[in-house]
């Protein structure tokens, strides 16, 4: 055999090792983004819930709440959106708010049993009537996420929103002064009208 020959096999060839190395790298990648070591496979429902708890997560970072309730944990509640609050706790819950540890509490039932900061719920109609009530003037940001041809709720402090297929929130400044929230100049400006 000649040496001309040896060198156009595969096996020899720098090019074709450099692909096969490529796909082998791309398969075990695959391979680890679909196993239980990639985390939560992601679909468009997740994807929301994704984009939602980064925006409640800056709504605790960059907004500012009265002195009585920075002892403690800082708390998020949420209610009506299980893969939410799953990823949520996944993501964020050893993180710190100023200096209290985040927690995050699962609502059950359309009314608020402890203190929390942040409020979340998807509830529409008497639930939601309801849920807002329970958390009376206390300095809780009640954020809603209703579909964009209802009105923004009584008593609620930000509300998502769809605008061109994109996650939007508004915000009811009346509100947030009502209940002693001070709102981030960053906040205040990412928020949309309608």
């Amino acid at each position: 055999m000649h040496k001309a020959e040896i060198n156009n096999r595969p096996l020899n060839n720098p090019v074709w090792l450099f692909l096969v190395g490529v796909a082998i790298v791309a398969g075990l990648g695959l391979a680890w983004i679909q196993g239980d070591q990639g985390g939560p496979k992601l679909d468009s429902v997740d994807t929301i819930a994704i984009t939602k708890a980064s925006f409640l997560f800056q709504f605790a970072k960059s907004n500012d709440w009265p002195e009585e309730t920075r002892k403690g944990n800082f708390k998020i509640g949420i209610h009506g959106n299980r893969i939410l609050f799953d990823f949520l706790v996944e993501k964020y819950s050893s993180q710190t708010i100023g200096s209290q540890m985040l927690e995050i509490v699962w609502y059950e039932d359309a009314q608020m049993t402890e203190f929390t900061h942040i409020l979340y719920s998807e509830a529409e109609g008497d639930d939601l009537s309801k849920l807002i009530e329970s958390t009376g003037n206390q300095p809780v940001m009640v954020v809603t996420s209703l579909n964009d041809l209802l009105q923004m709720p009584k008593g609620a402090v930000m509300n998502f929103l769809v605008q061109s297929s994109k996650i939007r929130y508004e915000l009811d400044m009346d509100n947030a002064v009502l209940r002693g929230l001070i709102v981030g100049n960053r906040i205040l400006s990412w928020a949309v009208t309608r």
